[in-house]
């Protein structure tokens, strides 16, 4: 550690002076080689020492102590962040402001006392900005007393007014996109279910950080194991492996910042920060968010960015009044935003904890015991049966709850149409079309037949096994469509419109004065009658319409 010699250097003639003054020393010189001889044969002294240490405000004893506890050196970033700047003041703003007297943190109280250095200090390997105590001083500072630390947090006080329990549905919702994504047009399928866009693609992206999905957004190897595992196995493997992935960014997902970085984001190390703090609170307690707030910032404040990164990042925020966020005291906005994110977004969708607000708005969470054993995905956890059979009726018509397989509502999905699709409960309809697309996929009707025998509520209907098997046999028998159907008084009128340029869109004749509209042609079909002099029951607007 540098020397209090070393420390002082740093200080001009008029700060010297001051430190000077705060250790009780007359000014037996203003001269700055005098002022550094004095103040390095006296702060060292024991009894000196400890007189000035008892006069300190307890914040800035319990700084000494935290640098102590540390080896004597904390990152500076670090130090800021729980005690407080140092304005950067030229004599003249310093004889003005007199920082020595009104000091507007910790940090400015030790620094005009000599207690405080900074400087770039080699740590692993690398320079790194620093703050310390000089090396003398070190020994001097006393050993803090038993106390309860600073570093805990307590339940909270009040009770939740409203309680916003956890579930396990992302696993139903992964079901449902590792079966779309297996369509050529898995969107087109995803729109058809009550979940948002942006929603898909955050949870697609977590599959593929925990290797459920690969680079191409395909199911992998371990998709099929993921689908069969029990439902509380399941959650707990996915939160074990979102906990070590590398390669998931919870801050690309934080409302209203848009960040970037020319440097690699630490966005494991920074869960995993999160994480053991968390891990040191109860099960079952309420605790305020607020709280864990403040909490990270005293004990670990540069769990995310470092140092320089507070002003090498670049952070918009969005929204009706963009800014850029820059420097510690940006914090709250960008640290404090990915607490909140991942206590109040990823742990309760991933099982964890519940969260809740009291009456006046103040925000609350509660860990659930298998948070406790996220390090160990193979612990044994509570299951909800997933047992209950496919419903399903002799057209084809099939319903499958969230306490169905997860892994048969997965194979089943893919053979049919999806017409009402929840994460709770799927409504499907097995149909020519949906039994060709399956098997352009490899996937053929004895593999639906023996699903559905299976799994089905009173097994396969035999209608509907006909039906599968004969379309196996010789393709689609029967079809129904919607088509515009115009009816006209005489077979002369449709002579007509087959001699006028809306020709074009007249389809199949089902009759001498009935034809068939083809998709589009309306509305030049009802323009062509118009000039031949005939009045219709179907204006433009309601056929478009």
């Amino acid at each position: 550690m540098p020397s209090l010699a070393a420390s002082l250097h740093a200080f001009e003639s008029d700060q010297l002076q001051q430190i000077a003054l705060s250790w009780g020393l007359p000014e037996v010189a203003s001269d700055k080689p005098s002022l550094l001889l004095s103040l390095e044969l006296n702060i060292p002294s024991p009894h000196r020492f400890a007189s000035v240490f008892h006069q300190l405000p307890e914040h800035a004893q319990l700084a000494l102590f935290a640098l102590k506890a540390n080896g004597g050196m904390l990152p500076w970033s670090t130090f800021v962040q729980r005690f407080g700047e140092i304005r950067a003041l030229g004599k003249t703003l310093r004889k003005k402001e007199q920082p020595w007297a009104f000091p507007i943190s910790v940090s400015e109280t030790l620094w005009y006392r000599g207690l405080l250095g900074r400087d770039f200090l080699r740590v692993n390997g690398e320079l790194q900005e620093m703050a310390y105590l000089p090396d003398e001083l070190i020994p001097l500072v006393p050993a803090q007393p038993d106390q309860a630390s600073e570093n805990t947090l307590e339940p909270a006080s009040v009770e939740p007014a409203e309680i916003f329990p956890t579930s396990s549905v992302i696993l139903d919702e992964a079901c449902l996109l590792l079966a779309a994504l297996r369509f050529e047009n898995p969107q087109e399928y995803l729109a058809e279910t009550t979940v948002d866009a942006g929603h898909w693609a955050f949870l697609e992206t977590l599959l593929v950080a925990a290797g459920v999905l690969d680079a191409e957004k395909q199911p992998t190897n371990l998709a099929r194991r993921f689908l069969e595992l029990p439902r509380g196995h399941a959650l707990n493997w996915l939160g074990n492996q979102w906990l070590k992935s590398g390669t998931f960014h919870e801050i690309n997902y934080l409302e209203s910042l848009q960040i970037e970085t020319n440097g690699s984001i630490r966005s494991q190390a920074a869960r995993q920060a999160i994480i053991d703090i968390l891990n040191s609170l109860q099960a079952g307690k309420w605790y305020d968010l607020d709280g864990l707030l403040e909490l990270v910032r005293a004990s670990n404040p540069d769990f995310l960015r470092w140092q320089e990164e507070y002003f090498s990042w670049t952070v918009m925020k969005t929204g009706s009044e963009p800014a850029i966020l820059s420097g510690y005291e940006s914090w709250i906005k960008v640290e404090g935003a990915l607490i909140n994110f991942i206590v109040q977004k990823m742990l309760p969708w991933l099982g964890l904890s519940d969260i809740a607000e009291t009456n006046d708005r103040q925000r609350l969470f509660r860990l659930n015991e298998v948070f406790f054993n996220l390090d160990t995905p193979v612990h044994a956890v509570e299951d909800e049966i997933e047992n209950v059979p496919v419903s399903l009726t002799s057209a084809g018509k099939i319903v499958m709850t969230d306490r169905s397989p997860r892994m048969v509502r997965y194979q089943i999905s893919r053979f049919a149409e999806w017409l009402e699709v929840t994460p709770a409960r799927g409504v499907y309809q097995i149909t020519p079309t949906s039994l060709s697309r399956a098997r352009t996929q490899g996937l053929q009707p004895k593999h639906l037949i023996s699903l559905l025998r299976k799994h089905a509520d009173g097994g396969l209907p035999p209608i509907l096994y006909e039906a599968i098997k004969r379309w196996e046999a010789e393709g689609t028998q029967a079809s129904i469509q919607t088509e515009t159907i115009l009816r006209l008084g005489s077979p002369q009128i449709l002579q007509a419109l087959r001699e006028s340029p809306a020709a074009h869109w007249l389809g199949e004749s089902l009759g001498p004065t009935t034809v068939i509209i083809k998709p589009a042609g309306g509305k030049a079909v009802l323009q062509a009658l118009s000039a031949l002099g005939y009045l219709t029951d179907m204006s433009e607007r309601e056929h478009n319409g």
